[in-house]
């Protein structure tokens, strides 16, 4: 017979290999995924990989060589920072299901997790993370001190 222990660490571990296997799958797609965005004027197209990794840019029309070298610049720089916002949204989404419900992954990957004072503390945004992932009766655990 096996003691309510062993059954909670077969739980556990099980649980383990399945978010194991959820991420693996996860990346496995994420490796695979491109995000192209093209500039409203369709002068230029840029495509980034799921880490924002700029691996293509393209000029659909002809419309950038009347362009002035800095209007073309700020095209880029603005094309390229859309595709990237919109690979970090998909990376983000795919793993969201992975999370505790609540934890706003996107602001704390952009540092935006607390906009009036700066992104988080690191005892406060762990705090965040147990509140969110622990049942309202469970006890937090007080933040870290002493040597880092």
């Amino acid at each position: 017979m096996s003691s309510p222990l062993s059954n909670q660490v077969e739980q556990a571990l099980a649980e383990l290999e399945r978010q194991k296997a959820a991420i693996d799958e996860i990346q496995g797609d994420l490796h695979t995924a491109y995000s192209t965005v093209t500039a409203k004027n369709r002068a230029v197209a840029v495509t980034v990989d799921s880490r924002g990794t700029v691996t293509a840019i393209k000029f659909p029309t002809s419309a950038y060589r009347s362009m002035a070298g800095p209007e073309l610049g700020e095209l880029l720089v603005d094309t390229i920072g859309s595709a990237r916002d919109e690979a970090l949204a998909r990376t983000v989404a795919a793993f969201e299901s992975l999370l505790p419900a609540g934890l706003p992954m996107i602001d704390l990957l952009t540092g935006e997790a607390d906009p009036e004072h700066g992104p988080l503390p690191m005892d406060r945004l762990l705090a965040e993370v147990f509140r969110v992932a622990e049942p309202d009766d469970a006890p937090v655990p007080p933040p870290a001190t002493g040597a880092r």
